[in-house]
């Protein structure tokens, strides 16, 4: 079978908000993140948190710039061991394809009912939960840079060769094909 002839389910971004994140995660931002009652600047400043990491092992931070790769969603990972933090850093928007660590397998893969795409600003932070599956952001410009949590598991993982099937089973990182997985191609509608 080629390409042209594999069936393509297509996921249309929505805005994201707290609620409709919630089963993935945390958005933080000014709007959706608790202001801490700190003043230490006669009201010039504003401190909202915390958001909690959490980590099996040591946390680390990896730099990621990503370069415009379109809709294809090669991928579905998820990690046990930790939540992950992916922070912009050019401004930007991006969009993030996640399913919730509950998701319902169908061929091993999340169903693809359950698979959800967010348009977020550039000036939120997504912070998901462990075991929620999810693509890195797929970004809107050109080479848009990422600060992302991960640890040894995770970035050893992510350093491991795919295997046959197109996928990884290494140390914390669990990534799915969905063509192998399901037959099917996988995209996100890119503004």
């Amino acid at each position: 079978m080629t390409d042209t002839e594999i069936d393509v389910h297509t996921i249309t971004p929505e805005p994201v908000t707290a609620e409709a994140f919630a089963p993935f995660g945390e958005v933080v931002s000014l709007d959706d993140t608790p202001k801490l009652p700190i003043d230490l600047y006669n009201g010039r400043n504003a401190i909202h948190g915390p958001v909690v990491l959490q980590a099996d092992e040591r946390p680390e931070f990896i730099l990621f710039r990503v370069g415009y790769r379109g809709g294809d969603i090669r991928y579905m990972e998820r990690h046990h061991g930790m939540t992950q933090t992916f922070i912009p850093l050019n401004g930007d928007p991006f969009v993030s394809v996640v399913a919730p660590p509950d998701a319902p397998l169908v061929d091993d893969f999340p169903a693809f009912s359950a698979i959800r795409a967010f348009l977020v600003p550039g000036d939120v932070i997504l912070n998901i939960h462990r075991g929620t599956w999810h693509e890195p952001p797929f970004p809107t410009k050109d080479g848009q840079k990422f600060f992302i949590t991960s640890t040894p598991g995770v970035t050893g993982g992510l350093q491991s060769a795919v295997d046959g099937n197109g996928e990884v089973h290494k140390l914390d990182v669990d990534k799915r094909n969905p063509v192998y997985r399901t037959g099917k191609r996988l995209r996100v509608a890119m503004p």
